[in-house]
């Protein structure tokens, strides 16, 4: 595995060694500018619309932000972590992507960074390797995409990304989508409210796997999981789930990190291969 597999591999719940994973299924980080360990700026709320395809997803991502600075706007950096940008195998690529600040669309600006752990919370810097005395490990290279926000004292700013990325999954036929909050650990404060919404195309709910649902493939033959279990999804129909956390620290509560779609791996037949 190259050094991007191994980043996700320590944001992400274990995956086979014969996994790919989708790109753009991480949040957006503020590029330096911290004020102790966080930034000055709170996510008040993230909205996730995910449809989950066959072969691809396509996300509606929605962050309300509000600056806690008192007295002047303040200037933040935002990146979006593009881990489809290092060409590796195991990495599935965006095939659309777009971005809006209050409304308005904008030209994100592709740029090399770091990102590495200060205390076990997620950071991401611009420019030179920070090599940070601080650091929990050596920080790993990474492309970001990035937007110039101004945050007024007095309002909230949204941010929006909208993108389509290839699903993940396995040579055992299992189709995987994964979204991390961890980058919201380093947002000042917690994070108000996130809100996941799931419509299914081409699936039902009986085709993910579930942990404690009913079992369509022998447990130790299943690689990857849907997370978190079904009972904390609202189940809309038989096409569509809901969920919601509140108020929560994704750099301490470890239920709260990320989300996972993963469909039931196809059974092999008696020539050890998955069937289409």
């Amino acid at each position: 595995m190259k050094w991007c597999f191994l980043f996700l591999l320590s944001i992400l719940p274990a995956l086979a060694n014969d996994s790919s994973v989708n790109a753009g299924g991480i949040g957006p980080e503020p590029m330096g500018n911290y004020e102790g360990d966080e930034s000055v700026i709170r996510m008040v709320s993230e909205s996730i619309d995910i449809i989950f395809r066959k072969e691809t997803s396509e996300v509606v991502c929605r962050f309300t932000f509000r600056s806690t600075k008192k007295g002047a706007p303040a200037k933040q950096i935002v990146g979006f972590p593009d881990m489809a940008g290092t060409d590796e195998s195991d990495m599935g690529h965006i095939q659309e992507m777009h971005t809006k600040v209050d409304g308005k669309t904008v030209q994100a600006e592709k740029k090399r960074g770091w990102a590495y752990h200060v205390n076990g919370v997620l950071r991401a810097t611009l420019g030179e390797n920070p090599l940070t005395k601080d650091a929990d490990s050596q920080p790993i290279p990474m492309d970001y995409f990035i937007v110039n926000v101004e945050f007024p004292e007095d309002r909230d700013v949204i941010i929006e990304r909208h993108y389509i990325s290839d699903n993940g999954g396995s040579v055992a036929g299992d189709k995987t989508f994964f979204y991390t909050t961890e980058t919201g650990g380093v947002w000042r404060g917690t994070i108000g409210q996130a809100d996941f919404h799931v419509t299914l195309e081409g699936w039902t709910v009986d085709d993910l796997a579930f942990e404690d649902g009913i079992q369509h493939v022998e447990p130790r033959k299943q690689d990857s999981w849907c997370s978190p279990n079904k009972s904390e999804w609202s189940v809309v129909s038989p096409t569509e789930l809901k969920l919601t956390w509140k108020n929560f620290e994704p750099a301490a509560h470890s239920s709260r990190k990320s989300i996972s779609l993963a469909t039931w791996r196809k059974q092999a037949p008696p020539d050890g291969k998955p069937e289409n």
